[in-house]
């Protein structure tokens, strides 16, 4: 970093901690020792940083042995908090960027990142000699800590910059400190330790352009925000938008250096695929949670409840489907290089021509800044006064007692980014989520009596809004059935049309003829002919051989491509290793997963990830049912419980969520001249951040939120398949064998059955009239189970999109080869600056609420607060 840099970060690094220290006062600690000390050094800095004071040797000596007096005092003074790691922290913060000369003494030649370095790792080493006079010397995790943080310590001023052998040892360092520092439990400085291990690894790496160190940086940090906006929406919407890390991505470059569309790409593959790693598995967790409350894994009321369990169970999930699923559809990139990738194509677009763009920057930055400013005040005004400002009018009840009739879900939600969001989803969209919203309401206000005291979580429940979600869903699945169908029959052609079909379709690759257009089975047989020794037993030893021995020659002999069976071994590594965790093992109580359900399931995965393949790069759109059919045969023939099925199906998921990361990467890598090697790279990066980052984030939000299934964190999407879990064990007729329906407890007898059957048969009639009308069912399946102030938040951002819509002049039809290109230029205009906005709204809100959930998750590990 540069002087100017480091000043900055200064600042904004003790106007924090200032922050922090007078929210604390006014918290109730406004007499307290530690608070007030903290205080004074957070001002202190930040006077000495906007001035650019320097400290003389002798001042600089006088500080630190205050300092180090102070934290002596603070230990055996009985008042050692987070207020005093603050203080000391931000003195060491100090003296590492900005009196270096005594560092330099000891390596004359030591770079800025190492001379950091140094600094935070003695702080590691300071902190955790203070955890184990405190009496965690019983942890030997605490003793591997000290080590590791010594190591890197040395490591960090002497030692050269790691290259590939030292990645891959931090790597093997890293996971061997999470299980032997999981014994007995877990403890914090371990995980300090561990996240020391990468940072080194991060930080001194000299990685070849374009995966350079800055590139790498930035795709962590835009990854984070990306996977806790996508973790976020998931539990909010039941959706996914990821908008705006292309943006994100120029925006923190520019900040480092010149721009180049490359290294963008790197942070988009990264953050992106971090953020669609970590949804894969998320129905799982809120599905647990909310429809078999008993199960000690979610149920923090539970004595058998172990927090440490329950985070390795969603690492465990999200790592072996992320791992084994990246290489699955590697080998048949090449099938779907022809298709018009209609989401991809632009995103590449954008990312080769923002560089010099700084009106996109700058609209970006307003929609940033307005929305993390709105957000923080909202946060701050509810820590000092104790309302609840989620939602108007709700939130006036302070001042005007009538409003606190009306719920918390029900008004307007104070959330930017729902605004956001519903200008993306399109105003179509957002109203038909409205829709859906108003039935909700309606069964509020004539079933449930309008009730002030009507908790969300229970009114999701109600059956009447499941049957109406069975009976749109049932609509979702056959459109997409029937469209299918449909598209078959388009392909009825004329020999002529054939012969010319298929002389642009038909390759051939190795010697085997692919062909992309369904015909007849009869000639099935003879285009799908292949050589006898492609899959003979002795080109697959030499192509190990190879491939072991020299992996790069081995790939530019190829081309880059790599060969079919890789697929199917990725897919029986994650066959095995499933069936020994969850089978043999059983780690996680109550989840133990048959090993022929393994056998059936995972098959049938690799059929509906070529498929889904096929929809995202012909629509655009990423959507895949195949998955489900295995819910039937696990429930009526294996009997398993809900927490298995939901586990196993989510892990299904999973595995084709990370194939698509990857196949979506490559095709935008090759839009912007990125190697696929690289590419690969940065989606496995992407993989392990979403695995253990977003699994981090994923356990704060249960823990932040008492759970999921709420106001705060409906899961929709996990409410609509634990429905169907259920449904589906009624007919199987449950562990006990008799056969029953969700809902049958509360209205027994036939005429329960007719009155809960008729809101199944309204939700398919409204599914079957939009889907006539090519609008959305599956968005008024999300309007009925998200909180009415929610949808309201969307459909005001709906209006915005109409109204810049209507605004847009029509284009005229575009016939050559760079129609895609010109099209997004012609569009350009107000349209591209509001979305510019919007994404940095988006973003904005998911940056304020990452800090604030985050803080309280490490706040509570580490201060028990």
């Amino acid at each position: 970093m540069n002087p100017e840099q480091t000043r900055t970060l200064q600042i904004l690094l003790y106007t924090v901690g200032i922050v922090w220290a007078v929210s604390a006062m006014l918290s109730g600690r406004l007499a307290q020792l530690d608070v007030i000390i903290a205080l004074i050094v957070e001002v202190y800095l930040l006077y000495l940083s906007i001035f650019n004071h320097r400290l003389n040797s002798k001042e600089l000596v006088i500080f630190l042995c205050l300092t180090f007096v102070y934290i002596v005092i603070s230990v055996f003074g009985g008042f050692f908090s987070e207020m005093v790691i603050m203080a000391f922290s931000g003195v060491i913060i100090y003296v590492v960027l900005t009196e270096r000369s005594w560092l330099r003494k000891i390596r004359p030649d030591s770079e800025s990142n190492k001379i950091l370095l140094a600094g935070i790792y003695s702080a590691g080493i300071f902190y955790t000699l203070i955890v184990l006079y405190l009496g965690d010397w019983i942890y030997p995790g605490v003793f591997l800590a000290l080590i590791i943080e010594s190591f890197l310590f040395y490591s960090a001023l002497v030692r050269p910059p790691p290259d590939k052998t030292d990645l891959t040892i931090i790597t093997v360092i890293s996971i061997l400190t999470l299980i032997i520092g999981s014994i007995p439990v877990l403890h914090h400085v371990v995980i300090m330790a561990v996240a020391g291990l990468l940072i080194y690894g991060v930080v001194l790496s000299e990685p070849k352009y374009p995966l350079t160190k800055r590139a790498l940086n930035t795709g962590i940090i835009v990854g984070i925000i990306m996977t806790f906006l996508g973790i976020w929406l998931a539990l909010k919407l039941g959706v996914v938008f990821l908008v705006g890390a292309e943006m994100l991505g120029a925006i923190f470059l520019t900040l480092r250096g010149r721009y180049t569309p490359e290294e963008n790409t790197v942070v988009v593959a990264i953050a992106n695929s971090s953020a669609m790693v970590s949804i894969g598995v998320l129905i799982t967790f809120p599905a647990i949670a909310i429809f078999e409350p008993t199960n000690p894994l979610f149920n923090m009321s539970s004595p058998l409840f172990n927090s440490l369990t329950t985070l390795i169970f969603i690492i465990v999930v999200t790592g072996i489907s992320a791992i084994f699923g990246i290489l699955l559809l590697a080998p048949f990139r090449d099938r779907f290089e022809h298709e018009a990738w209609p989401q991809v194509q632009p995103q590449a677009y954008t990312i080769k021509s923002i560089g010099g763009d700084r009106e996109a920057k700058k609209a970006v930055g307003i929609g940033l800044g307005a929305s993390a400013a709105w957000m923080g005040a909202t946060k701050i005004a509810e820590g000092l006064s104790g309302a609840n400002l989620s939602a108007f009018p709700n939130a006036l009840s302070p001042v005007v007692p009538a409003a606190a009739a009306i719920p918390t879900w029900i008004g307007i939600s104070n959330s930017p980014m729902m605004v956001g969001i519903g200008f993306f989803v399109g105003w179509k969209r957002s109203l038909v989520i409205a829709l859906g919203a108003l039935i909700s309401l309606l069964i509020w206000i004539f079933i449930e009596g309008a009730s002030s005291t009507a908790l969300f979580e229970a009114h999701i429940k109600r059956p009447e809004i499941l049957y109406i979600a069975l009976g749109i869903f049932v609509t979702v699945l056959a459109g997409d059935f029937l469209s299918g169908r449909n598209d078959n029959n388009k392909e009825n052609m004329t020999p002529e049309e054939f012969v010319e079909k298929t002389s642009v379709d038909v390759s051939e690759v190795d010697g085997a003829v692919i062909v992309e257009t369904p015909i007849k089975s009869t000639e099935l047989l003879k285009k799908l002919r292949v050589k006898e020794e492609l899959f003979s037993v002795e080109m697959f030893r030499e192509e190990v051989r190879e491939i072991i021995a020299d992996p790069r020659g081995y790939l530019k002999s190829k081309r880059g491509h790599l060969p079919i069976w890789i697929s199917f071994v990725s897919l029986g590594m994650f066959l095995v290793v499933g069936i020994v965790i969850f089978y043999f093992i059983v780690p996680f109580p109550g989840i133990q997963i048959p090993v022929l359900l393994f056998l059936i399931g995972t098959p049938i995965a690799m059929i509906s990830v070529y498929f889904t393949a096929r929809a995202i790069s012909e629509t655009g759109m990423l959507a895949g049912y195949i998955t489900d059919i295995v819910a039937i045969p696990a429930i009526i023939l294996f009997r398993v419980g809900f927490a298995v099925i939901t586990t196993f199906m989510s892990m299904l998921g999973a595995l084709q969520d990370a194939a698509i990361a990857l196949l979506v990467h490559l095709k935008l890598g090759r839009l912007t001249n990125v190697r696929g090697r690289d590419i690969l790279k940065a989606v496995f990066i992407g993989a392990m951040l979403g695995t253990t980052v977003g699994s981090f984030i994923t356990f704060t939000l249960f823990e932040t939120y008492g759970g999921f299934g709420g106001t705060d964190l409906p899961s929709p999407a996990a409410q609509l398949f634990g429905f169907l879990i259920i449904s589906l064990q009624g007919i199987g007729g449950g562990d006990d064998g008799v056969f029953r329906l969700p809902g049958m407890d509360q209205f027994p007898g036939i005429w329960g059955f007719v009155y809960l059957f008729s809101f199944a048969i309204v939700g398919f009639l409204l599914g079957r009239e939009l889907n006539k009308r090519e609008l959305s069912p599956m968005s008024l399946v999300i309007g009925v189970l998200i909180p009415s102030a929610t949808a309201v938040a969307i459909v005001l951002g709906g209006y915005i999109h109409y109204r810049v819509m209507k605004d847009v002049e029509p284009e005229e039809p575009l016939t050559d080869e760079t129609s895609i290109q010109q099209q997004v230029e012609l569009q350009d205009g107000n349209y591209s600056r509001m979305s510019r906005i919007l994404s940095g709204i988006v973003a904005g809100e998911a940056v304020v609420t990452v800090i604030w959930v985050l803080s309280i998750a490490l706040a509570a590990i580490f201060f028990g607060a």
